[in-house]
């Protein structure tokens, strides 16, 4: 019996020591990539707003301008990059990321709608931005364009919401639904794997692993460390935030365009519950439909063979909801 507890002191103690050393390694590791990505040159423009600097992307020189708002997520204009690319140069398009994330500064203002509306409005007036604007949000980034149009509805011509998130979704699920779908991330555990290069390895493909998508994936992991702390900020205040925006209830005539993915078995790696996963889909497919109550000049686009990223998985399907809108608001064009 003694010698089977001096054994089993030494295994224990023998993985206490192996477990600190993996934590010294990858501390050092982190440190080592941190210093590495902050040699990584931006691949757009900074703007000072408040008290920080706003980076955004931005591609053509005339009007309109179409604006992207990304979803809760730590890849910021990254999402919609390659899109920029392949949009007529005889408008303009921005991307940027929200404080904190990537490339911009933090700042001291809070993580509110109506405070990141705010900034990004200032965003798009110092860089000179062609008015009007189409907002273009997915997910996340569609309840975030409500405070938007809410705000500078004048500035606003058109608005297109890529599989955006409901922000008074409690309505639309049972209780057991709603609290699955919105038990968010461990903040947690990810700021202690933030620390110790842990979260690198984690959220390493968020992007598909194809030429296509190339710069994506190594920008993204590497400046990961500064998008985490910012992303989980906005998660803590993502209840308020959605309380806030489903107060919003009319674009008045703002054309929108609603655009859904619509392939069934989107929902089968995170939904096991066949039940659950029949109800999401219900009920996803009820808000994305009540959305166009926003606007008198609405519809919806059902996009096949996509799930929620829909701007990975069916890019043409956004490029064309974005130059048709263009047509839409200015026919000459």
């Amino acid at each position: 019996m003694k010698t089977f507890l001096k054994w089993t002191k030494r295994i224990g103690l023998g993985l206490v020591t192996l477990l600190i050393l993996l934590l010294l390694i990858g501390f050092i590791f982190e440190r080592i990539s941190r210093n590495a990505a902050e040699k990584i040159k931006p691949d757009g423009q900074f703007v000072e707003v408040d008290d920080h600097r706003l980076h955004d992307y931005k591609k053509g020189n005339g009007g309109p301008t179409i604006v992207f708002e990304t979803a809760f997520d730590p890849a910021g204009h990254l999402q919609w990059y390659n899109i920029q690319q392949e949009l007529p140069s005889s408008y303009t398009s921005i991307s940027y990321d929200r404080a904190g994330i990537l490339w911009s500064e933090r700042g001291k203002n809070p993580k509110s709608g109506e405070e990141m509306a705010k900034e990004l409005h200032l965003l798009l007036e110092k860089a000179k931005a062609p008015k009007p604007y189409i907002l273009v949000g997915h997910s996340f980034g569609g309840t975030l364009v409500r405070f938007f149009v809410n705000k500078y509805p004048k500035d606003v011509a058109g608005v297109i919401f890529v599989d955006s998130q409901c922000p008074d979704d409690e309505r639309y699920l049972s209780p057991e639904l709603f609290k699955m779908v919105n038990q968010g991330l461990p903040g947690g555990f990810l700021k202690f794997a933030n620390t110790f290069g842990l979260v690198r390895l984690m959220f390493k493909g968020m992007f598909p692993n194809n030429k296509q998508y190339e710069y994506q994936n190594t920008i993204m992991p590497a400046l990961l460390y500064k998008s985490a702390d910012a992303v989980l900020e906005e998660q803590d205040q993502m209840r308020s935030i959605k309380k806030e925006a489903s107060k919003i209830k009319s674009f008045g005539n703002i054309p929108l365009y609603v655009l859904t993915a619509a392939d069934k078995k989107r929902f089968d790696s995170s939904i096991k519950d066949r039940k659950l996963k029949t109800e999401m889909l219900s009920a996803w497919n009820k808000m994305q439909k009540d959305f166009l109550l926003l606007s008198t000049e609405s519809k919806q686009i059902l996009v096949p063979n996509s799930g929620h990223y829909i701007n990975q998985e069916q890019p043409k399907v956004i490029e064309s909801a974005i130059n048709d809108m263009v047509n839409k608001i200015l026919p000459q064009k």
